[in-house]
């Protein structure tokens, strides 16, 4: 007899993760710890939130199981380039904007890459790596292990990614002083474009070096205003999101185990889901 699986205990596990985090970033900014601190501790709640539920739902299989998709890296080149290609784009895009609507000039733009430009890759890559353990190895792949599709995971992660900044905003944070509203879309669009390359490659290591390079390709915007750049990334991030999500598909809107028999056994096994979301997804439309 053919049957979805089931889905409560990765559901609950979900709710569990987004609760976590929750209130673990409010105990964090509550405490009122310095600005320059604050943002190095919250990426840590997402892998602590994620090791915390499958320490206590899960077992040592399914630990091992996040860590190692940290670990793939044995993947087509073609998705380390559009790993870092991807964030280029997008820089390059809000440069190219600027430049047509006349907000900046080419040497604004070429004189603000000063040496520092070079360090900030660098200072970002581990961090983001750490964020992605927890929200796409393992937010994204609850969601879909619970039977819900990739436009099902990267919403419901994307709207948890957007909570999780919203206490930038407050005063002496981070994204104080910076408009509010491009933030939901740009943090949306970036949800579904990690999303996309993690189920398609099954790699934290390559949604994790994405998420570095989105952030460590800022210094190209440098010879933009910073709230002109923050409202011009939502849109050029948008455009970029739309057409990966038209490239790829209906896949992207159903779920990997839509018309597919799933037994007791493979119920017990569900870490192992993942093999089946990425046969779901191989050679289809980049």
């Amino acid at each position: 007899m053919t049957t979805q699986p089931a889905a409560s205990k990765p559901s609950r596990r979900l709710l569990a993760f987004a609760l976590l985090i929750l209130g673990l970033e409010a105990v964090t900014f509550l405490a009122q710890l310095d600005p320059g601190l604050t943002p190095f501790l919250v990426v840590l709640i997402p892998p602590v939130a994620a090791v915390v539920v499958l320490a206590v739902s899960g077992g040592k299989g399914e630990m091992r199981s996040l860590f190692g998709r940290l670990g793939r890296w044995r993947v087509d080149a073609r998705w380390y380039v559009a790993a870092i290609g991807i964030p280029l784009v997008e820089k390059l895009g809000v440069d190219v904007v600027g430049l047509a609507v006349g907000a900046t000039t080419p040497s604004r733009l070429t004189d603000a890459l000063t040496a520092s430009a070079l360090v900030v890759p660098l200072v970002v890559l581990v961090p983001a790596l750490l964020e992605e353990l927890g929200w796409r190895g393992f937010g994204v792949q609850t969601a879909v292990d619970s039977g819900h599709s990739p436009a099902w995971g990267a919403a419901v992660i994307g709207l948890m990614f957007m909570l999780a900044h919203v206490p930038f905003y407050l005063p002496g944070q981070l994204y104080e002083g910076l408009p509010i509203w491009p933030a939901p879309i740009w943090l949306l669009a970036g949800s579904v474009l990690l999303t996309w390359i993690y189920l398609r490659t099954g790699s934290v290591l390559l949604a994790g070096l994405m998420h570095a390079a989105f952030n460590g390709t800022v210094p190209l915007t440098w010879g933009l205003d910073p709230a002109w750049v923050w409202q011009a990334r939502a849109g050029v991030l948008s455009v970029i999101a739309v057409v990966v999500v038209l490239m790829s598909g209906r896949h992207w809107w159903l779920s990997p185990f839509r018309g597919r028999a799933v037994n007791e056994h493979d119920r017990r096994l569900r870490a192992s889901h993942h093999s089946m979301v990425q046969a779901h997804w191989t050679d289809r439309a980049i």
